[in-house]
């Protein structure tokens, strides 16, 4: 039965509803979907109708999900007739029902949907589609409730803003981390640079000004041209491989102030340095060639030629320890001791041999006193003659400058260098020389003898050999020997060892004073002077004696 609830009803646009309906419902069933309840509404009701059942929906905390709302075509006004009256309307409805029954039994058989339409059978499948729908609803909730809210997405937003804010900013900070520990690096990388730049320049510099090869004495003969440049010097003294770097050379000098090179021949070896190799250019060199040097000999003021013997056996140009001479000593004796050789000298050199004692005058040896202190270099062609011979020309190229005066004072070139031997032993500095050669001309002008202990140690045979004080002091003054200035006035048979320029200058100018004794502490080499005999034993004993006791 259909429900008596609807007053106006028009049988040509229901049918056409339902039919509508239907065919929609066929349609979503087809695609395994249940209708919507709102397929199935019913027609609107008038407000003459009676109150509709009231129904009671189910209390569900879901937010507001809209349902789809279908608009079903309003019927035309010429179709539709006004409902007739409540006793008109259940006669109709009868045969109504009757057809719309079997229009809808058909359309179900068309469509395989069992044939029962009643009102209370629709009741229920509209509950069930309410429990499906709601069903879905909880669904759709659950998925609804997975999805954000706009807060929650708003706030995610910002939180999401925020860690970029904080994810720039910790960028910024790695990229201005990372750009300061690049120039951390870089900074780091020039002081390297720079440091080990001065360090090599340093090390480069220090080691240029080093000789080249310090144990290599062996001497080239390097020639200047006229008109050098310090640089131009350096590249020679390089290529030649006496030094180490000819840059090094060119700053050097300039630094040092050496620029007045002289052009020239010179003899340069590899183990002199570049203050030595610049004072001989500032010196001048040869205008021919000399022969290089292969070593030196020293040869100390005041030795004895016993001493020189030992002395021209070592090489004093070498850093080696104990670096020999290709000469002996015995070779040195023999040749200062040969006539033929003396005689040869003698004729050479006239003026400095014009008083030489005699060999049968007393005297040890003729040539003691006559090779004269100095630095001797030797080379491959040089002979032990050779080299006496240089020590003895250098002794005239020293006095020829004296000998006018010597013969100006009626004295003779023996004397002086016997005089000045004594003077050498005997004081420490010129103004000592000055005065103890005066004290000398003094004893010898009041006829009394020089009294030089010094004499009697040369006839001993120890002058120059390491004495003790004692022996010093407890000398033999009764010595028979010509060489005993204790017994014999004079200057002496001859010199006792090579005295020094300046001693022979003393003997030349000697202060004038009114002193007649001298004695030297024997710890300090002072001399003290005195005009009367208590003096000198005041100061014997004082300077002397009391320090040898102690």
């Amino acid at each position: 039965m259909v429900d008596k609830e609807t007053t106006e009803f028009s049988r040509g646009s229901f049918k056409e509803k339902i039919l509508r309906q239907l065919e929609e419902n066929a349609a979503k069933q087809a695609e395994t979907k249940f209708p919507d309840p709102e397929d199935f509404e019913r027609p609107s009701r008038s407000d003459s109708e009676e109150p509709e059942r009231k129904i009671e929906p189910r209390k569900v905390d879901l937010e507001p999900f809209k349902l789809p709302v279908f608009d079903f075509p309003a019927a035309d006004e010429n179709e539709a007739e006004p409902f007739l009256e409540n006793e008109n309307l259940s006669e109709e409805g009868d045969s109504l029902r009757q057809k719309l029954d079997g229009m809808v039994s058909e359309e179900i058989q068309n469509q395989d949907i069992p044939p029962q339409f009643s009102s209370s059978e629709t009741k229920v499948q509209d509950e069930k589609i309410e429990q499906e729908q709601f069903s879905e609803k909880k669904e759709s909730e659950k998925m609804v409730k997975h999805q954000p809210s706009r807060r929650t997405s708003n706030s995610s937003k910002k939180t999401s803003s925020s860690k970029k804010n904080k994810n720039k900013n910790k960028n910024k900070k790695k990229k201005k981390v990372t750009a300061g520990k690049i120039i951390a690096v870089i900074v780091v990388l020039l002081v390297l640079v720079v440091g080990g730049t001065g360090w090599y320049g340093y090390n480069f510099v220090k080691s240029g000004i080093q000789p080249l090869d310090s144990k290599n004495a062996t001497a080239k003969s390097i020639n200047i041209p006229a008109g050098s440049s310090s640089k131009q010097i350096g590249e020679i003294l390089q290529r030649q491989s006496i030094i180490k770097n000819g840059m090094v050379f060119q700053y050097y000098t300039k630094f040092k102030n050496y620029s007045e090179f002289k052009s020239g021949y010179y003899n340069l070896a590899p183990n002199m340095s570049l203050s030595t190799i610049a004072s001989k250019l500032e010196e001048g060199g040869t205008e021919k060639p000399v022969a290089p040097t292969l070593g030196k000999i020293l040869v100390p003021e005041g030795y004895t030629l016993t001493q020189i013997a030992k002395a021209v056996t070592v090489n004093s140009g070498s850093n080696e320890k104990n670096a020999k001479t290709p000469f002996s000593e015995a070779d040195f004796m023999k040749t200062v001791q040969d006539p033929t050789f003396i005689a040869k000298m003698v004729k050479a050199y006239p003026k400095l041999f014009a008083s030489l004692p005699t060999k049968d005058s007393g005297i040890k040896y003729q040539l003691e006193g006559y090779l004269f202190p100095a630095t001797y270099d030797y080379t491959k062609s040089s002979t032990v003659e050779s080299v006496i011979e240089n020590m003895i020309q250098a002794a005239n190229t020293q006095l020829t400058p004296y000998y006018d005066t010597i013969a100006q004072k009626n004295l003779t070139v023996n004397e002086v260098l016997s005089l000045a031997a004594l003077v050498e032993k005997e004081a420490n500095n010129d103004d000592d020389r000055r005065n103890v050669a005066g004290t000398f001309y003094n004893r010898m002008n009041a006829g009394m003898t020089l009294g030089s202990n010094l004499s009697i140690l040369y006839a001993e045979g120890k002058l120059g050999e390491k004495t003790s004080l004692s022996e010093d002091a407890n000398i033999d003054t009764n010595l028979d020997s010509p060489y005993n200035l204790y017994t014999n006035t004079g200057f002496g048979p001859g010199p006792v060892d090579s005295p020094s320029l300046s001693s022979i200058k003393a003997v030349l100018d000697p202060a004038q004073n009114d002193y007649f004794y001298f004695v030297a502490d024997v710890t300090t080499g002072k001399v003290y002077f005195a005009k009367t005999l208590a003096e000198q034993n005041a100061n014997v004993q004082k300077y002397v004696n009391d320090k040898i006791s102690s």
